[in-house]
């Protein structure tokens, strides 16, 4: 049951507005390769240091980072991606935090 139940909620997902907004800016990005490239090197730095956990603030390469893209940055497609990209994470990370609200598991071993 809470399998079928998961397929209904992909497709509710999937016929959100958030996704919807995301696939089709997603294709106009596609639409040019070389864009599509320089955006995903982006997005692929940026997060890079943004997932580094040494206690170091990052602020000043990821501002740097900005600059060197700002470019692509200010293209109206990557932008428009970039909104949807962060509005349908958004969507999903409330999505996830719901279905985990109340489970009691046990991480204890990753200790």
């Amino acid at each position: 049951m809470i399998v079928a139940e998961a397929q209904q909620l992909n497709q509710v997902i999937k016929n959100s507005e958030e996704y919807t907004r995301y696939q089709s800016a997603m294709h106009a990005v596609q639409s040019n390769p070389e864009l599509y490239q320089k955006m995903n090197e982006f997005r692929r730095r940026n997060y890079e240091l943004q997932s580094y956990d040494d206690g170091v603030n990052r602020y000043q390469e990821i501002h740097n980072l900005g600059l060197e893209y700002e470019t692509v940055l200010r293209n109206p497609v990557v932008n428009e991606f970039l909104v949807a990209e962060q509005m349908l994470t958004r969507k999903m990370t409330m999505v996830y935090e719901t279905i985990a609200d109340g489970l009691e598991l046990d991480y204890s071993y990753m200790e």
